[in-house]
């Protein structure tokens, strides 16, 4: 079957013929993913879900960071230093990830922080802070 809108309209009425459906017009929004159609084609983004998420942690006063990676970060983790909230940090990296379905820039240093779920310490917690620096 074509890609033309009589192509996409006859789907549509064997889809309605096989299944109960609702057309509900052309897709803006679905799972915190928004679709913008302009000339050029779709833009997708995560606008809504990013304010959403940074008004969550209460994170929306914090400042903005052109760079998601502290270059100075200590890799290892260090026995002394602070630990922090498991759950908060895990809820935090899980909404990050989520973020990268059209952030791909922010993939690298999510998947770094990721690694310290078991036992975060204030540092991991930091560079996270970063990350939501260039969010927006």
């Amino acid at each position: 079957m074509e890609v033309t809108p009589s192509g996409v309209g006859r789907f549509k009425e064997l889809m309605k013929n096989k299944f109960e459906m609702t057309d509900l017009g052309i897709l803006t929004y679905f799972l915190g993913l928004e679709f913008l159609y302009t000339d050029k084609g779709i833009l997708m983004h995560q606008r809504k879900y990013t304010t959403y998420m940074l008004k969550w942690f209460k994170m929306m006063d914090y400042n903005h960071t052109i760079t998601p990676f502290e270059l100075n970060f200590r890799k290892e983790d260090t026995e002394d230093e602070e630990r922090v909230n498991p759950t908060h940090y895990k809820q935090l990296i899980g909404s990050l990830r989520y973020l990268c379905n059209s952030r791909l820039d922010l993939s690298f240093v999510v998947g770094v922080t990721s690694k310290h779920m078991h036992e975060p310490r204030k540092s991991h917690l930091i560079l996270l802070i970063c990350i939501k620096g260039i969010v927006l």
